[in-house]
């Protein structure tokens, strides 16, 4: 048993050494840690419990910053060791599913080797080599200890196993939200049990019933509890099966993990009529059919892991929340599949028990070569892993590869973005930032990004337009340091001389209204009339800065130049249209 645990020790170091050089990343580990206020002192752990994670009102994981807290205390900002602690963890988990696949199939070998398959498998790449995949990380150390120390009562009745089930459990929940579906994996594994009445079954399930309970009650406590969610059905179901067709990428990797990048994603299906839904409902369609046909071959532990790898991709199946990277796309990152991986590497390895047994008894091919395939499939994971925690370590090289897979990602363009700006390279940051904006357009951030990154470089009435497009909400003092400074810039340009075009007055304008200071505001709107009469976003703030100084005839003569145009919006035809009806009483 040492041996074994040494080599999967020993071989978890192989596959992402890598990774241990690896800096801080300017987006994910500046928020987590860098420029984290929260790990700074160890005054703040009672805060750490009484607010989001992103100080917002969805994620709970106050575990989280208590771990980057005690890692800065020690070690500063030196990322070798957050990058040790997540390797650490990820050789402890896999030595957890040693112990728990052991424990389940009463195989100290099917054991062995799924927990060997865990820890070198690429697949687990960027929850080990990205510092805050440490949520991830912890949470499966867990869920792993829970479902060990259930067992261990279940089958040696051991009742204090039962307590320390409550404690990791909740601690679980206070790393990562998905560490809730495990009560529901537990329930599926007891089913497969004949021996055992299911009131035994359901009164030894307490632990997991008081630590929901409890998560709940603190959840409510500290009014986090928001979940972002589709309200209609069939925006439901079409997430739903843009899950169900990433989730055939996800069984491929398992086997070919040839494509594996940072933050993959999916673009969000629209209709069912789309090539990807229809080979989604293809597969999973034929997949039914098989599996109904052969149900009563299939024994109920194949029938319980295959529970369990479903019930692991729930919370991300689209249905539970809406887990997107931006307008029109959805996650189906790699670390999704993090504890999901265990039920279907543990069913790789029957399987070749099964062929390697049943080749033994009728001698199809020489037992050599099974042995030669498997340990050529072990070496071609081994290495794909360490290629992967080499990526990780070069940040730039990592985001440049998954921009190869996905160039309209957003997020992911927005990273390269902020990267070009560390790195002193702002026209490649415009360029990421633009792409990014383009990716979607309704997200405030990217524009106010593309707009700082324009006036970096002198671009000052594009970077205004960028900077007033939308309300900056958390960065408004930011925006209105950089917009401020910007009109300081055009008003210098002006009085040399420098003619604007229309869109340029527009924002002019838009910044003076902002600021309430409305006659300039209407000064710069009529200028941008005057050289585009057809400039709809003009004539709509002059009609509501008129109305809001009580000049009504000037106020209806915008609004009905506006709904002369032939290319508006439909909010401000409403708008203007109203408001015309309003003021034809004044």
């Amino acid at each position: 048993m040492l041996q074994r645990v040494a080599i999967i020790i020993v071989l978890g170091f192989i596959a992402y050494g890598a990774m241990l050089t690896a800096p801080f990343r300017v987006m994910d580990d500046r928020i987590s840690i860098v420029e984290n206020p929260a790990i700074k002192s160890t005054k703040n752990i009672p805060a750490m419990f009484k607010e989001g994670y992103f100080h917002d009102k969805s994620y709970y994981r106050p575990l989280i910053n208590l771990s980057f807290m005690g890692e800065y205390q020690a070690f500063g900002f030196n990322p070798f060791f957050y990058n040790l602690d997540n390797l650490i963890l990820h050789i402890l988990n896999a030595l957890l599913v040693l112990l728990l696949v052991s424990r389940l199939t009463n195989n100290d070998t099917i054991g062995f080797w799924t927990g060997l398959l865990f820890v070198i498998h690429p697949v687990q790449w960027e929850a080990v080599c990205n510092i805050p995949g440490r949520a991830i990380l912890l949470s499966a150390f867990f869920v792993l200890s829970s479902f060990v120390l259930f067992l261990e009562y279940y089958k040696n009745r051991r009742g204090f196993c039962l307590v320390l089930v409550l404690f990791m459990f909740f601690l679980g929940l206070l790393c990562k939200e998905s560490t809730g579906v495990l009560p529901f994996v537990v329930m599926a594994y007891l089913s497969t049990d004949k021996t055992e009445s299911w009131v035994f079954k359901i009164k030894s399930l307490w632990p997991f019933f008081v630590g929901i309970a409890g998560y709940i009650f603190l959840r409510q406590h500290f009014g986090i509890t928001e979940v972002h969610q589709g309200s209609q059905a069939h925006v439901l179901l079409l997430g739903f099966v843009t899950f169900l067709r990433s989730v055939i990428t996800d069984l491929r990797l398992f086997v070919l993990p040839v494509d594996l990048h940072y933050d993959r994603c999916l673009p969000f299906i629209m209709s069912m009529r789309q090539l990807q839904a229809l080979e989604a409902c293809f597969f999973w369609g034929m997949a039914l059919i098989i599996f109904i046909f052969y149900y009563r071959r299939v024994s109920p532990f194949v029938l319980f892991l295959i529970s369990w790898f479903c019930i692991e991709l729930l919370p991300v199946s689209q249905l539970v929340t809406s887990i997107g990277v931006g307008a029109g796309y959805i996650s189906t990152a790699e670390h999704f599949l993090y504890l999901a991986c265990i039920p279907v590497l543990t069913g790789m390895v029957m399987a070749f028990q099964w062929c390697y047994e049943t080749n033994a008894r009728k001698d199809f091919v020489k037992p050599v070569f099974l042995k030669f395939v498997a340990g050529g499939f072990l070496v071609f994971l081994l290495l794909t892993a360490v290629e992967q925690s080499i990526y990780a370590s070069n940040e730039f090289n990592m985001i440049n590869r998954s921009l190869a897979f996905e160039p309209n990602n957003p997020r992911v363009q927005g990273e390269m973005g902020m990267l070009s700006v560390f790195r002193g390279d702002i026209p490649d940051a415009e360029k990421h930032f633009r792409a990014a904006a383009k990716a979607e357009p309704l997200n405030p951030t990217y524009h106010i990004m593309l707009g700082t990154a324009l006036c970096q470089q002198g671009k000052w009435i594009e970077g205004m337009e960028q900077l007033v497009v939308f309300d900056p909400g958390k960065d408004k003092a930011l925006v209105d340091r950089q917009e401020k400074l910007t009109m300081a810039h055009l008003l210098q340009e002006l009085s040399q001389g420098k003619n604007f075009d229309a869109r340029g007055w527009l924002a002019i304008g838009i910044y003076y209204a902002k600021s309430n200071q409305t006659q300039q505001a209407i000064d710069a709107f009529l200028k941008s009339v005057s050289l585009n009469p057809g400039q709809s976003d003009a004539w709509f703030n002059l009609g509501s800065l008129y109305e809001a100084q009580k000049n009504w005839p000037a106020a209806k003569a915008a609004y009905e130049r506006l709904l002369e145009l032939k290319e508006i919006t439909f909010f401000q035809r409403d708008f203007a249209s109203k408001h015309l009806m309003a003021l034809g009483n004044n």
